[in-house]
């Protein structure tokens, strides 16, 4: 079973976002559904071996500003410690394969058609909202219309 952990968002403002800036690019946006940020991708593994509970924080997620990796991923800053990414890694023995970078994927951009998506980008620097902390294991199931997000186990 393919997994991963993560913590689900909801985004009043999504709507809003991917309407100010689709014009400009040409990419597959993630559902609103599944917008989540990432703590671990596990791959393919038995779920049973990742359902052992987590200290999670009881605070908030800080979203503040909006990014990309390169010109191919859109996403929104997440402010928290490495403490949740740091216990995951250890308590399930998994690599810490790259730095840990917390964010929300909003968009997977396969062409910028207008350069006045940058200015358009600098609208939304400033955002500054909250989420709740929760933390979950999720199966993902690879279709062809785009993945299919399961949360099968809270921490």
């Amino acid at each position: 079973m393919r997994l991963f952990i993560a913590t689900p968002v909801t985004l009043p403002i999504y709507g809003a976002i991917k309407k100010d800036l689709e014009k400009y690019i040409d990419g597959k946006w993630v559902e609103g559904w599944n917008l989540h940020l990432t703590h671990k991708f596990i791959g393919e593994d038995e779920p049973e071996k990742y359902q052992i509970p987590l200290e999670i924080p009881n605070e908030k997620i800080k979203i503040n500003g909006i990014g990309m990796f390169g010109n191919k991923i859109l996403y929104l800053k997440a402010d928290i410690g490495e403490e949740v990414n740091k216990e995951i890694n250890e308590k399930f023995n998994l690599i810490n394969d790259k730095p840990f970078k917390p964010h929300i994927t909003l968009c997977r951009i396969k062409n910028i058609k207008d350069k006045k998506f940058f200015d358009e980008l600098k609208k939304w620097e400033d955002i500054n909202i909250e989420v709740p902390f929760e933390v979950y294991l999720y199966k993902s199931t690879l279709t062809k219309k785009g993945p299919i997000y399961e949360k099968i186990y809270k921490y």
